[in-house]
């Protein structure tokens, strides 16, 4: 089943697929029997926070929409406003990272919580299925903006919600928060760094979506880089996923 545009009331329609679709959807995402009990899946799980998120609305031959800069760049242009900051291809990329990884499809994956620079803050369920355009991600976001929560059409189920500020009200205790950030002087072999802490710690990674990657760094407990270089939020992303499903056995 794949999700269509957000409805008025802010569900989320479904449009049906032919039976043979399915199938061979459901063997391609099939996956194998995770070796962790129930106990150690519920103890074992990641948060992730993406902060700065250029999220934003802006008035287009009078309607509002959120834009992206590789879609609109003319019209952000025409409006003297600057490009960089209607970047939410970086988010839609970074959630795709998360969403789609096996560490998410193994539900190891606690909560995605997503800061736009406006201080709107709104949560992400992991089994949500986001749109895989980009033009149909900026559509969902213009509709959480303005219903503040999306919802499945059948169940009613929450899968996206504007929440209030501070984030950290919705973290798990004992959680260890860690800022990634590639100004930080910090330089740590994400392998090592993540191998040495205790699965009983709840690790929490905070990951900039602006194009500078800026984080919020006053809540973290350590902000590092991974790299001498500039990475990506979707590479972030990506090598924090892989580290953590080879340190929980997963593979």
């Amino acid at each position: 089943m794949m999700l269509k545009a957000c409805s008025a009331d802010g569900s989320l329609k479904r449009k049906k697929e032919p039976e043979a679709a399915d199938d061979e959807r459901g063997k391609r995402n099939e996956i194998p029997e995770l070796a962790l009990t129930p106990h150690e899946i519920g103890r074992r799980k990641v948060n992730f926070i993406f902060d700065n998120a250029a999220i934003k609305k802006t008035l287009v031959k009078k309607k509002w929409k959120v834009p992206c800069s590789l879609d609109d760049a003319e019209i952000i242009l025409r409006q003297n406003k600057d490009v960089n900051q209607y970047r939410c291809d970086i988010l839609h990329e970074a959630l795709r990272a998360i969403l789609d990884s096996p560490l998410n499809r193994y539900g190891l994956v606690g909560a995605i919580y997503v800061k736009i620079e406006n201080g709107v803050l709104f949560e992400v369920k992991p089994q949500v299925r986001i749109p895989r355009t980009l033009q149909r991600f900026c559509g969902l976001m213009m509709n959480l903006l303005e219903k503040s929560c999306i919802r499945t059409e059948g169940t009613k189920e929450v899968l996206l919600r504007v929440i209030q500020e501070p984030v950290t009200r919705y973290l798990p205790t004992n959680s260890h928060i860690i800022g990634l950030s590639h100004t930080s002087p910090k330089v740590v072999n994400i392998e090592d760094y993540l191998s040495a802490v205790d699965d009983d710690i709840n690790l929490t990674f905070v990951v900039g979506t602006s194009v500078l990657g800026e984080i919020n760094q006053q809540y973290v407990d350590d902000c590092l880089t991974v790299t001498n270089y500039p990475l990506s939020a979707k590479g972030s992303i990506g090598m924090i996923c892989h580290v953590l499903e080879h340190k929980w056995n997963i593979f």
